[in-house]
């Protein structure tokens, strides 16, 4: 509240009368910081705190000895995408069966216009069709939240038998960041067909010749792995 300090004294004989003492204004900002305090604790005791949240990673089961039960993918919908560390800021990647040759191993960069998030979308288009059909749909009010979120349809859609499938490779220098960043563009991309596993031997080959690089993980030639 404001008050009005008006000093001491009081009237002299000659002061006249009907003219009040001049004072200084002075607010007292007491009730202004209670209200601070109890808008402070109001926000605190309604406000949610940020949930980490997790990216779902899906990594091939070791196989066991004798194991003959392998995932089996057309050459057609394969995607190897191989990380060595973003030398030059480029990752290689080559569809279908390792080729023999290195200059089959073609490099991408990740500028979004352009790059790794372009190959992917237009890859992967009519999943990302189908997926804007069924989100118009559900904005429309024709499917509600519930069959959205749970739906078969959905799952249906994303891993359709010719939907391509992604998988991630790293080695090298490459880092989890470097993951996580094509992770991010294949989520972007509407994939949720991909795997991830560490560059095999035969592929390091490749990919030396291709780069110029001698992996620390490659083996000697002749080398029994």
């Amino acid at each position: 509240m404001a008050e009005v300090n008006t000093g001491g004294g009081g009237g002299g004989k000659h002061q006249k009368k009907g003219r009040k003492s001049s004072g200084t204004p002075r607010v007292d900002m007491t009730p202004m910081v209670d209200l601070a305090f109890l808008l402070l604790t109001f926000f605190v005791l309604t406000s949610q705190l940020n949930k980490p949240k997790a990216s779902e990673l899906i990594v091939p089961k070791p196989l066991e000895k004798n194991d003959t039960n392998t995932t089996k993918i057309p050459d057609e919908l394969a995607v190897t995408i191989l990380l060595d560390g973003n030398k030059g800021k480029k990752i290689y990647y080559y569809e279908g069966k390792l080729p023999t040759e290195s200059g089959k191993i073609l490099d991408i960069t990740m500028d979004p216009k352009k790059g790794l998030r372009r190959y992917i979308l237009e890859r992967n288009r009519k999943v990302i069709a189908a997926m804007n059909d069924l989100r118009n749909q559900f904005q429309a009010g024709k499917i509600d939240s519930l069959a959205y979120d749970t739906l078969p349809r959905t799952k249906k859609y994303k891993n359709q038998d010719d939907a391509p499938f992604f998988i991630v490779k790293w080695g090298g220098d490459a880092t989890y960041g470097d993951v996580i960043d094509v992770i991010d563009e294949l989520k972007i991309g509407d994939v949720s067909r991909y795997a991830l596993t560490k560059i095999s031997q035969p592929e390091y080959e490749v990919l030396s010749v291709r780069t110029g690089i001698k992996y620390k993980d490659m083996l000697p030639p002749g080398t029994n792995q």
